[in-house]
């Protein structure tokens, strides 16, 4: 089974996978998620059980995240492909759930430090190419983001990136007839 089809089994939900290039996606994990697709289930959910089910730690469902969102940022970065923007982001807020509900804030906190700024980048792409609602979708997942870095992070270039991120939203709001100021956090995270 192809990479593309093996990561769909766990992630079949995220459909701009299917847009991905899959073609040089060379993880360690890929005997693993071949073997899964392979027994016909589908799901993270299922995915993490077969990870058990195989005698391996849980934080290999996180590991094979976190190499499956570098594979897309690679993409992203050295190719210049707008079609793993989308992708990347919910790949981003999906380990950002997996991460803290499996009790790897402390990972989750790293993981944010070192890609908030990629995320905010990739989300400003979407402002430049889909419609309105679609565009404010991930730049508003972009700027809370960017927020719960600012709060975590008392480096100045967090706080330059939640300011940046802000301004890049209102601009969306006004180009978009939107009134008003961009929405406020309602909780703590995304």
């Amino acid at each position: 089974m192809d990479a593309r089809n093996a990561v769909m089994r766990i992630l079949p939900e995220l459909r701009e996978l299917e847009e991905v290039d899959f073609s040089k996606y060379s993880s360690r994990y890929l005997p693993l998620i071949s073997a899964f697709a392979e027994t016909g289930r589908t799901g993270l959910t299922e995915f993490e059980a077969f990870v058990r089910e195989n005698g391996l730690e849980s934080s290999t469902v996180g590991n094979f995240l976190i190499s499956l969102f570098q594979y897309l940022l690679i993409r992203y970065r050295r190719y210049n492909e707008y079609s793993v923007v989308k992708p990347a982001i919910k790949v981003f807020i999906t380990l950002k759930g997996w991460l803290n509900e499996n009790g790897f804030e402390k990972e989750w906190k790293l993981l944010l430090h070192n890609f908030a700024g990629y995320i905010v980048d990739m989300a400003g792409k979407t402002a430049e190419r889909e419609d309105c609602e679609t565009a404010l979708a991930y730049f508003t997942t972009a700027y809370r983001l960017a927020e719960e870095a600012a709060e975590n992070f008392k480096e100045k270039y967090f706080g330059e990136l939640r300011e940046k991120a802000g301004e890049m939203l209102k601009s969306l709001h006004e180009r978009c007839g939107i009134e008003g100021e961009p929405p406020e956090k309602r909780e703590k995270g995304c």
